[in-house]
């Protein structure tokens, strides 16, 4: 709501600048806040602001002249996180939220309403999951689950749907969505493409440089804040499909706080170099696994072999294919729990995104939600351990996986 708030990006944005340049420049405080610039974004902590008398005060609040009103509207730490975030993912502006599912619930919540009937991807994030099949259905808004293959999602469109979301990178079985021909697709159809681009991150993909595609949402608490210490999420877009999302958020209170987007935001400048090193060093560990013979499979689009690599290679930038795995045993659940208990270096963790390499056993945790039925018919085996890697070196990281399998 502030001076500049959302934006297209910052200077080094409009001058074409390069993804870590601005990732490292393009959330500084606007020019002339205060008198020297900040070489860190300071953190506006107050929840409130004072004004020159009652038509300043009514001006501000009624959007007639730039300012701010209430911690909850946005302040100047809002507006940097804001403005970086749209630069990265080519954006026109942006919004951040207490929590990843309040994005996505906001985002998804701005284009549905009661009777009307949304597609989704089946392989889905345990939560959305919970949001869709719990939630949804008491505002009188129905779901059907596909494959992120255009074809699935064609045939589940009605002339109800009003909305179409899938994942970069499924959670937990990393399968690549054909976003690409799912956004021409939904182009065509005139329906707006929701893309939950947590896991892949804009280093890897930009989901808004693809045609048809209207909106793309983000965990912050993972890759964006990167140290597992804040808990939010934002929606990117252009200004005419964030504005009713920022009016939900301010109505429903889901604003993320100062602080959190502070850490988001100090976060984002190491982004590329994070990602770089996770990037290769899961490539590296997964090449190790898939030629493990206690190991059934690997899910991890950057090896050759997997059925979604062509994909990867042509959607993804500079040959990384993120920093997640889905692992399944020979051996199965039982064979994760003795392998797990000799882990030295990875922890089971809860999850994911940060530094620290952390696994997790989905059936039993992130996709609890799911009855059996429903976790095989999205590819969630009982063997299948989802391994996030984090910033390790390498062969510390593959040595101890291994002497941990030598143990399954």
């Amino acid at each position: 709501m502030g001076e500049g708030e959302g934006g297209s990006g910052g200077d080094a944005g409009r001058r074409g600048a390069g993804f870590s340049t601005r990732a490292i420049h393009d959330g500084d405080i606007a020019p002339g806040s205060v008198a020297e610039q900040p070489v860190s974004p300071p953190v506006w902590l107050t929840s409130d602001y004072l004004y020159e008398g009652l038509e300043h005060y009514a001006d501000v609040i009624n959007e007639r002249r730039p300012g701010y009103v209430y911690g909850r509207y946005g302040n100047p730490t809002h507006t940097a996180l804001h403005r970086v975030l749209a630069s990265l993912d080519g954006a026109e502006t942006a919004w951040s939220f207490g929590s990843g599912m309040a994005a996505i619930h906001t985002a998804l919540t701005s284009l549905l309403r009661a009777g009307d009937h949304l597609v989704a991807q089946r392989t889905i994030y345990g939560g959305t999951y919970s949001l869709l099949t719990k939630v949804f259905p008491g505002y009188g808004i129905e779901t059907s689950f596909v494959r992120p293959e255009p074809d699935e999602v064609a045939e589940a469109v009605r002339p109800t749907t009003k909305a179409v979301l899938v994942e970069t990178l499924a959670n937990p079985t990393f399968g690549v969505a054909d976003i690409a021909a799912i956004g021409e697709l939904c182009a065509e159809r005139g329906v707006p493409l929701v893309v939950d681009n947590t896991i892949a991150t804009p280093y890897l993909l930009r989901p808004l440089e693809l045609r048809g595609v209207t909106l793309t949402a983000h965990s912050t608490t993972k890759y964006i804040g990167g140290h597992s210490d804040l808990i939010g999420g934002a929606v990117t877009g252009s200004r005419r499909r964030i504005d009713p999302i920022r009016r939900l958020a301010l109505d429903q209170g889901t604003t993320a706080g100062a602080f959190e987007a502070w850490l988001a935001l100090r976060g984002i400048q190491t982004l590329v170099l994070r990602m770089e090193r996770q990037c290769a060093t899961a490539l590296e560990l997964a090449r190790a696994l898939a030629a493990h013979p206690k190991v059934a499979s690997v899910g991890y689009s950057g090896l050759p072999e997997h059925p979604d690599h062509a994909r990867a290679a042509a959607l993804f930038d500079g040959g990384r294919f993120g920093a997640m795995l889905a692992v399944t045993l020979r051996s199965g659940y039982e064979g994760w729990l003795r392998a797990c208990d000799a882990l030295r270096l990875v922890r089971v963790g809860s999850s994911f995104g940060s530094l620290r390499s952390q696994v997790c056993h989905p059936a039993t945790t992130s996709h609890r939600q799911l009855a059996a039925e429903e976790r095989a018919e999205a590819g969630i085996e009982d063997g299948l351990l989802r391994v996030a890697v984090g910033g390790e070196d390498a062969s510390d990281l593959v040595e101890d996986v291994l002497q941990a399998l030598d143990k399954a």
